[in-house]
């Protein structure tokens, strides 16, 4: 697909760590997984494995690697006693082990936060996608947590959420299938569309 793949030289892991603002290398991390830990629920099972076996919570990012971006996301796991870093969150692909940066000025207190993004293509219509998450992140601040696992979102907040989740799916189908870079002109005016609904909350 044209702009798809860069075809620069770039260190785009460098950029995602400098945006993530850690001084330490990502590491290989496996992946044991507790019969009680639940997924997408990292902070709440390394907090309950404390409780059981000791050790420490130790935070940081993961790092995902998709065709279009690379995506820091808030991570906990387990440090052992002796020093071990261990996931015990069940992981989404198959693979024993995850990419993990240590960045331990964090505490989790039920807060959200977002992930961040790296273009790694030369499609502009990426950095669209990129804006739409962020803005759609941002909606679910309106909310308040309801427990571990759910939030409870104003209904207007909760529309513009729908409607960005729609146009994040179109978009990813222009990224993936269309050819042409021409096609952006149908997004020209997503920024300021964007906008005009964040303003509607």
């Amino acid at each position: 697909m044209k702009g798809l793949n860069s075809k620069r030289k770039v260190n785009f892991i460098d950029i995602l760590l400098d945006k993530i603002g850690s001084e330490y290398e990502p590491e290989q991390v496996p992946i044991f997984v507790e019969p009680y830990s639940k997924p997408n629920n990292c902070f709440l099972n390394v907090e309950e494995k404390v409780k059981r076996d000791g050790g420490n919570v130790h935070y940081g990012w993961t790092i995902h690697k998709s065709e279009i971006l690379y995506e820091g996301e808030r991570h906990a796991v387990w440090e052992s006693p002796d020093g071990d870093l261990i996931d015990i969150t069940p992981n989404e692909s198959s693979s024993n082990q995850r990419m993990f940066v240590s960045d331990n000025n964090f505490i989790f207190d039920g807060q959200l936060v977002d992930n961040i993004r790296v273009n790694i293509t030369d499609n502009p219509l990426v950095d669209d996608f990129i804006l739409l998450c962020e803005k759609t992140e941002k909606l679910y601040t309106y909310g308040k947590r309801v427990d571990d696992e759910q939030m409870s979102v104003p209904l207007p907040a909760l529309e513009v959420i729908n409607h960005f989740q729609q146009l994040k799916s179109l978009l990813l189908d222009y990224i993936y299938i269309l050819e042409e870079d021409p096609i952006r002109i149908a997004f020209v005016g997503l920024k300021l569309h964007i906008e005009i609904a964040m303003d509607k909350i």
